[in-house]
């Protein structure tokens, strides 16, 4: 299959669009990654035949926030609500993997406690070879982290809470 320049420039400004910090796209033989805001690339590791035969046929399950109050409003496109006076959800922009931290194993972007500015991030949501930063909207305390490290996550699902 063949690809054009203008073909390109198609798929590099639909994922600007989509709002995405890292993208693979792979046409035929063309290889397109793409990374902002300080994203780095990574290539995706090979599955491995050890890693194939020891998967957990188990299919992901998002977690279910504890408290009621952190069910998502879907109406508001999954950004962000107010709980109280003084606390936002911040939800997943996208079903994907909700990662809580920059690399596996390293150090978490948030903790229960910390304090944020708005504009940190708080994780990285992953679609497929995509990822979306996910970042604090105003200024607070983190005082919830809904998601596990590495959980799916749905449209919406609640992903931190923040008290300002």
């Amino acid at each position: 299959m063949d690809i054009s320049s203008a073909d390109i420039k198609l798929i590099l400004t639909a994922l600007q669009d989509a709002g995405f910090d890292q993208a693979e796209v792979v046409v035929g033989d063309v290889h397109i990654a793409v990374a902002r805001r300080g994203a780095s690339l990574t290539a995706p590791a090979a599955p491995t035949a050890e890693s194939l035969s020891t998967a957990d046929p188990t299919p992901p399950v998002a977690v279910t926030p504890e408290r009621s109050v952190l069910v998502p409003d879907t109406a508001r496109n999954g950004a962000v609500r107010a709980v109280g006076d003084s606390e936002r959800v911040v939800t997943s922009p996208s079903v994907g993997v909700f990662r809580r931290a920059p690399q596996s194993g390293g150090a978490p972007f948030v903790e229960v406690g910390r304090t944020v500015s708005a504009g940190d991030t708080l994780g990285i949501v992953e679609v497929s070879t995509l990822t979306m930063s996910v970042e604090a909207p105003a200024e607070g305390v983190v005082t919830a982290v809904a998601v596990d490290d590495a959980a799916a996550v749905e449209f919406g699902s609640p992903l931190v809470t923040i008290a300002s």
